[in-house]
This record gives structure tokens, C-alpha cells and sequence, in this order.
């Protein structure tokens, strides 16, 4: 057997999940089965039970057992990464898979092209592609950590360079519930090298249709939050450079901050949104410019969480924000920055220019 030039590491939590379905999409392309290795990792599981569902499929496939007794996805994952050998290396949900022909354009483009890391098209379970990253029209190599917005595809989904990985130290955020690969992401993408996206190079699927999902179950306000307090006390942001730093306060605030109020704002009480409040200033206090992207609507929100951090402020900014015109949803308040690289406006322009130039080829 050839030797495997890349290895895919899926961490399974759960008997139920289709992880055969997963294995299979990784070596279906006959082209490259002999140079494609397939880790499952066994979290908590009898990893027997995974080798005897697993025996039918044609290629190199390896079942490792692993313990910890924590809720996350994060310790399987590293435990898989740390045996990689080969020179490229990928992960994957034990509920996702790959279209057939995907594995085989990813190795011929990284053959060819020698990133360090190729970032993978995505869409949902029955949906069509989705837009992130939103890089610059017309890029798809050597792309820019904020110029092409990375930040909002944190997730590692694609291949990456297994030396790479190892000299910048990167791991899964252990003992976190979700946001588990979070800091891999960010310091790939910033710190990593030549980065590229697999465009027209077939798609990674995240399957919908799983039992039960580990990110899923209820949680608190302080576990929601985890993974951004330990980019701090990880000291993310200060190895950032100064725009990266602003474009990752960005996609911290419009995802995290703003999503979180606009979603759960009826079930926070004032400690909750207290908290809330406090990451915000934590965060501009380390990327001060990080707000002036922001729409009207969303600086409703943002500004009475900075000015009075209260449950009914929240709610009300919240309800208030839901029934904003197309002039605040569009323009930020100096209007200056309606355009900016982060703002909602660039945003609408570009995802129009992408799906005009789609319709046009």
C-alpha cells in the first residue's frame, strides 16, 4: 500500500451517528484510496463495535479508543491529531460527510499547490453553499485573514499541513462544550502561512440529521461565552496584528454578542446580560475600533449593553431593533463606515457580485 499522504481524524461520541456514512465519503474516490487514511476516534466508546461497523469499506481505516469523561469533542480530536503522521491532515464530524469526487480534487489541488491549508466549500444537509468565508472577488489563494473575512469560518473543515499544525502548537480548546476548535482556526488562518480556498473543488457536507449532538443540549450564559475568554487568557488577540485583532473583535461581536441577545434575550436575566456586557468592553478594549462597522440596528443593541446592561434594556433594544427600516439596517450611524470591509452593506454588495458572477458562467 502507498503511503497515506493524508489523514482525516473523526471523533465519535455516539453509536448512533452515521459514521459509516462519514468513513465511506472520505474513500470513495478510487484514485486516491491508497493515500488516504481514515482515524476514528472512539470517545467512550468500545472501539470494536466502530471496527466491525467499519470492516466493509475499502481503504486504510483505524479505530483508536479514548477516555476522558468530558462532554466535547476537543479531547478525541487532539488525541486523533497527535498520531497523525502523514503530511497533510483534516477533521471531521462523525454526522458530516464529503460529495463524491471531493477527496480527490482536495489532493490534486494540494499536490499541486502546496498550501498550508486549503479551507473546504461547506452547505448544510439539503441546502445549497454557504458564503463563508466571503473572501474578495476573485481571490481564492494566498488569502488574507481579515481582508478575506477567515474569522467567520473558524472551523479547521478541509485539509491542513500536519507540520504546520505542530509548529504553531495548535489543539482543540479542551473542556469547553462548544467553540472547541475556535483558537486551531484563528491562529491557522492568521498565523498559518499560505492559505487557500478549495473553490469548485467539490463539498464538505455537515450532516442534519444526527440523533443527538454534543453542542446541542442546554446551556449556560459562562459555558456559551468559554471559548472567547479563553482567547484572551490564551493570548490570541495579542499575537493578532492590529487588523486581524479588529476583524476577529467583528465576528466575535456580530456572532457571538449580537446573535446571542437577539436569540435568548427573553431567557437572560441581569447577571447574564451583565455578562454579555462585560465580554463586549473586555473585547473593544483590545480592538477599540471593532464597533464601527455595525449598523444601526445592531448598534441599538450593542450601545444599551455597553450603556445599561439589564435584562429589560436588552429586550426592549432587542424588540426594537426587529422592527428597523432598510436605512438602519444598511447604514451605521456615521454613515463613513456604511461601506466598510465588515459593514452589512459591503457585505449585501458582494454577496450580490458572487451570485451574479455564479449565474453569469
Amino acid at each position: 500500500m502507498t503511503t497515506p499522504f493524508v489523514d482525516v481524524v473523526i471523533a465519535c461520541h455516539d453509536e448512533r451517528r452515521p459514521i459509516e456514512r462519514a468513513v465511506a465519503s472520505l474513500l470513495q474516490d478510487e484514485d486516491v484510496r491508497d493515500v488516504v487514511r481514515v482515524t476514528v476516534v472512539a470517545h467512550g466508546l468500545d472501539a470494536a463495535v466502530l471496527e466491525r461497523r467499519l470492516a466493509g469499506i475499502d481503504g486504510d481505516i483505524r479505530v483508536l479508543p479514548f477516555q476522558d469523561g468530558i462532554r466535547s469533542a476537543a479531547g478525541p480530536f487532539n488525541h486523533g491529531l497527535a498520531t497523525v503522521e502523514t503530511e497533510y491532515s483534516g477533521v471531521m464530524g462523525s454526522d458530516d460527510f464529503l460529495e463524491p469526487g471531493t477527496m480527490s480534487r482536495w489532493i490534486r489541488y494540494v499536490r499541486a499547490e502546496r498550501p498550508d491549508a486549503a479551507i473546504a466549500q461547506i452547505r448544510l444537509q439539503g441546502q445549497g453553499l454557504m458564503p463563508n468565508p466571503l473572501v474578495r472577488l476573485g481571490r481564492h489563494r494566498r488569502l488574507d485573514a481579515a481582508r478575506d473575512r477567515l474569522f467567520y469560518r473558524t472551523a479547521p473543515l478541509g485539509l491542513f499541513r500536519t507540520a504546520r499544525m505542530r509548529e504553531l502548537g495548535l489543539r482543540m480548546l479542551d473542556g469547553v462544550r462548544v467553540g472547541e476548535d475556535f483558537e486551531f482556526g484563528i491562529r491557522l488562518w492568521a498565523q498559518g502561512g499560505r492559505i487557500d480556498l478549495l473553490r469548485g473543488a467539490g463539498t464538505y457536507v455537515i450532516g442534519e440529521d444526527a440523533a443527538e449532538r454534543t453542542t446541542l443540549g442546554t446551556m449556560t450564559v459562562s459555558e456559551r461565552l468559554a471559548p472567547i475568554v479563553r482567547l484572551f487568557e490564551d493570548g490570541v488577540f495579542a499575537d493578532l496584528s492590529v487588523r486581524a485583532r479588529t476583524s476577529l473583535a467583528v465576528k466575535l461581536i456580530r456572532i457571538t454578542i449580537i446573535g446571542n441577545a437577539q436569540a435568548l434575550a427573553e431567557e437572560l436575566d441581569d447577571h447574564d446580560v451583565a455578562a454579555f456586557g462585560a465580554l463586549l468592553r473586555r473585547i473593544l478594549d483590545v480592538a477599540p475600533r471593532a464597533l464601527l462597522p455595525f449598523n444601526r440596528q445592531d448598534r441599538r443593541i450593542l450601545d444599551g449593553l455597553l450603556a445599561e446592561p439589564r435584562a429589560t434594556r436588552l429586550r426592549s433594544d432587542v424588540a426594537s431593533s426587529r422592527g428597523a427600516g432598510r436605512r438602519d439596517r444598511w447604514l451605521t450611524p456615521d454613515l463613513l463606515h456604511s461601506f466598510a470591509r465588515e459593514s452589512t452593506l459591503r457585505r449585501y454588495v458582494l454577496y450580490f457580485c458572487k451570485r451574479d458572477r455564479r449565474r453569469t458562467r
